[in-house]
């Protein structure tokens, strides 16, 4: 039980009023910084109603990769070429671009005076058509003997005089095959042409450079450190690439060396000059036969009279006749080979003497010189069956 006065209940108290907030003192907006341009390059300018940083997004978006790029570029160059090289020239008419100026050729250097003896005769001037012109001394010799008594004869005597010579020349006509008749030497005035056959001048061989000292040094440590083994082995290592071959070198023509004579009363006139082409034997008259064997042409070179073929003594009979196998062409004809061989000396051995072909008609025998191997057609031989 409760002791003394109950206590009155508290009345409840009234609600408190919100307090009104202070409004917030508004912040200083800082001016926006001026951005500086990169060297070399204008300050972008801002445009109203822009947030900052709003231009560095739009800088980014507006960037593009770089393969994107290079592809572009690509594309714009093969374009440019394609139109430069194919579009333009059609529009022009094909007309070619690049303008070329022609070149007028210069007129041939020539010799101003031509010496003639003691006295001199002007040279030929040619314009700049005829640029390639050259002027090539000639090698012709002209004497003129004079105060003879009898020319015709003297003539005669210089036409033996080549027959035998070491070199012997031959009487041709001016297509350069041999004739067998000689002119009327009493007439008061002739000619006579002599030819021989000039040897080709051998080609020039390219020497084969020598090895350096550094490839004989390798090549001597290869043979001495390789085993018996290794050596028997086959190689390895790839054969090397054939060369190219070499250039066909142009053969040089056919020359002859010719004599002409003409003579007249008192008077003997030599010339002589290098020609190009070949001094030949006339084709056979007498109808088809049997060709002559090596066997039959042996027997027919046994029966002429050595002089005849350059050779000492009084017969054949101290000589060996050896035909060779096979054949070769001479002045267009096939011939068979023989070597002569000497039976008379101490030792019982063969000498050789010379080598002479004959055709296979048995119409002409020639002599091969053994220095020179120049063919020469032997005179006054006459094929006997």
């Amino acid at each position: 039980m409760p002791f003394g006065k109950p206590k009155a209940p508290k009345e409840p108290k009234p609600p408190k009023a919100p307090k009104e907030k202070k409004p917030k003192k508004p912040k200083k907006e800082k001016p926006p910084k001026a951005k500086k341009g990169k060297k070399g390059q204008p300050v972008p300018e801002e445009v109203e109603g822009q947030e900052p940083g709003q231009e560095q997004e739009q800088g980014k978006k507006k960037k593009l990769p770089l393969p994107f790029l290079l592809i572009s570029l690509a594309v714009i160059v093969a374009a440019a070429v394609i139109v430069f090289l194919f579009v333009l020239p059609k529009l022009r008419g094909g007309e070619d671009p690049d303008v070329i100026e022609s070149v007028e050729p210069s007129p041939p250097v020539l010799p101003t005076e031509l010496p003639v003896g003691d006295n001199t005769v002007p040279g030929m001037v040619l314009g700049s058509d005829e640029y390639l012109a050259q002027a090539v001394l000639a090698k012709t010799i002209t004497y003129t003997y004079t105060d003879l008594s009898d020319a015709g004869k003297v003539a005669e005597t210089y036409v033996g005089q080549l027959k035998t010579a070491e070199t012997k020349f031959a009487l041709v006509d001016e297509e350069f095959v041999r004739l067998k008749d000689e002119p009327d030497f009493t007439a008061a005035e002739g000619m006579v042409l002599m030819a021989r056959n000039l040897p080709k001048p051998e080609p020039e061989s390219t020497p084969e450079p020598e090895p350096t000292p550094e490839e004989d040094e390798e090549g001597k440590e290869g043979k001495e450190s390789g085993a018996p083994e290794e050596s028997a082995a086959p190689s390895e290592e790839p054969s090397p690439e054939p060369t190219a071959s070499a250039e066909p070198v142009e053969e040089p023509p056919d020359m002859v060396l010719t004599v002409r004579i003409t003579w007249s009363p008192g008077k003997c006139v030599v010339t002589a000059d290098e020609e190009e082409g070949r001094v030949t034997s006339p084709p056979s008259s007498r109808p088809a036969q049997h060709p002559v064997t090596q066997r039959g042409a042996a027997q027919i070179l046994k029966r002429l009279d050595p002089a005849m073929l350059g050779l000492p003594g009084q017969s054949m009979e101290g000589y060996e006749v050896i035909p060779m196998d096979g054949t070769e062409m001479v002045d267009g004809l096939t011939a068979i080979r023989m070597h002569v061989y000497s039976n008379d000396n101490a030792s019982g051995t063969n000498d050789f003497m010379g080598s002479y072909l004959m055709t296979l008609d048995g119409d002409h025998l020639y002599r091969v010189d053994p220095n020179t191997d120049e063919v020469m057609e032997v005179e006054g031989y006459e094929y006997t069956p």
